[in-house]
């Protein structure tokens, strides 16, 4: 295979896991970022915020602030003030929302844990330790090629 094939076969795949999560949230009526929300707030027990969310769903800070509005509207999340801050609202799910989390994501997480047993953990970590490698070198021919900061 040539550089470009490999390329083309790794953004292939990351486009299938996209349509993957999208297409399960869209059978729940939960647009992508939100079903996102709701995934990473119902798998965690820490204390979550809207710019936690930011952190870790790689999202673009308007489109997560709109899901959350759009989410506590809803009734599945609340939002709260961080004592000690400023302005920090920490983000979590209401009783309704984990019902709703436990039947969306929840299934998503089930599935998820599944393929990772059905692959093996010898396996998974050999693929989480090419894809963290993989990753280190792309960013390092970023920041040469200045497309990112170090």
């Amino acid at each position: 295979m040539k550089t470009e094939d490999y390329l083309t076969e790794i953004s292939r795949q990351e486009k299938q896991f996209d349509a993957l999560y999208r297409h399960a949230g869209a059978l729940f009526g939960l647009g992508d970022c939100a079903m996102w929300v709701m995934y990473f707030l119902a798998s965690t027990d820490e204390v979550l915020s809207q710019q936690d969310l930011i952190g870790k769903m790689m999202f673009p800070k308007q489109t997560i602030n709109s899901a959350v509005t759009a989410l506590s509207d809803k009734g599945f999340i609340e939002l709260n003030m961080i004592p000690g801050t400023r302005n920090r609202k920490s983000v979590s799910l209401t009783k309704t929302g984990r019902k709703m989390a436990d039947r969306t994501v929840g299934r998503i997480f089930k599935a998820e844990c599944r393929a990772v047993d059905a692959m093996g953990g010898k396996r998974m970590l050999q693929y989480i330790k090419l894809y963290r490698e993989f990753f280190s070198c792309l960013k390092s021919e970023f920041v040469r090629e200045g497309l990112c900061d170090e």
